[in-house]
């Protein structure tokens, strides 16, 4: 059973007033240029589907469609037995271009709603370079407790901004409080793990002209009303970490 039109209406109504970060669905920063997008859309009576995702020219794999396509996919799956309510679930994007870098870094963010005030949103990121896509092991060299380090870095400059971040949050999220006395081994009674990956701290990035912003979901580094954060790492601070093969020409 289709959801009627007007209600259809209503519901993306309710989103843009109440979270109107959520509904811009093609937000296009430092740029001039327009980037065309593909959109998706699909309801029915208790659940709305909605996807706006880039059609870039250096995806040679169609990675965005194909991530976009699998994350409704699964949501629709997860949902599929869910018949009361109103349950939203919206991917958009937002696009970050580094001219001096020639790069372009898309955003994505997905938000989910299913009654609750506020909802939640999650961000994943994918950027491109020479008709590449770009892993951040290609740019940052994680070996030698180097993803330890520049974890410590993220937190030094959320300390900063007392207002967007929360330690308590961060240093539990970014794992800095499973590391022993030495700040390098991991303390496996208090991660209650085997093993903590901190580069899983840096894996969703944008490359922006004096450095990279590395992005948080809502709820990951700091409260609600934060949104998805970032933090930017500038280049001076990231060059003892940098491939040889990255070349850097910072923006005039």
């Amino acid at each position: 059973m289709s959801i009627p039109i007007s209600r259809f209406f209503m519901s993306l109504f309710f989103i843009a007033v109440l979270y109107p970060g959520c509904i811009n669905l093609s937000n296009h920063e430092n740029t001039g240029q327009a980037n065309l997008s593909q959109q998706l859309i699909d309801s029915s009576e208790h659940k709305l589907f909605k996807a706006s995702y880039p059609i870039e020219v250096q995806d040679k794999e169609s990675v965005l469609q194909k991530w976009v396509e699998l994350k409704i996919s699964d949501k629709k799956q997860e949902w599929k037995n869910v018949n009361e309510g109103t349950n939203i679930y919206i991917i958009g994007f937002t696009v970050v271009r580094s001219d001096s870098l020639q790069t372009v870094s898309y955003l994505m963010n997905e938000y989910e709603n299913t009654g609750s005030a506020s909802g939640n949103q999650k961000v994943t990121s994918f950027s491109f370079r020479n008709n590449q896509l770009l892993d951040i092991q290609q740019i940052l060299n994680f070996s030698n407790n180097n993803d330890i380090q520049l974890t410590k870095l993220l937190a030094e400059q959320a300390a900063k901004d007392t207002l967007t971040f929360d330690s308590d949050m961060y240093n539990e999220s970014f794992g800095l409080n499973f590391l022993q006395a030495d700040g390098v081994k991991l303390d496996k009674e208090k991660c209650k793990c085997d093993g903590f990956f901190y580069g899983s701290n840096l894996q969703c990035f944008v490359i922006r002209d004096h450095g990279i912003g590395f992005v948080f979901g809502k709820y990951e580094v700091g409260p609600g009303s934060s949104g998805t954060p970032e933090i930017l790492l500038d280049w001076n601070t990231l060059a003892p970490y940098l491939r040889p093969g990255f070349v850097v020409k910072p923006g005039k």
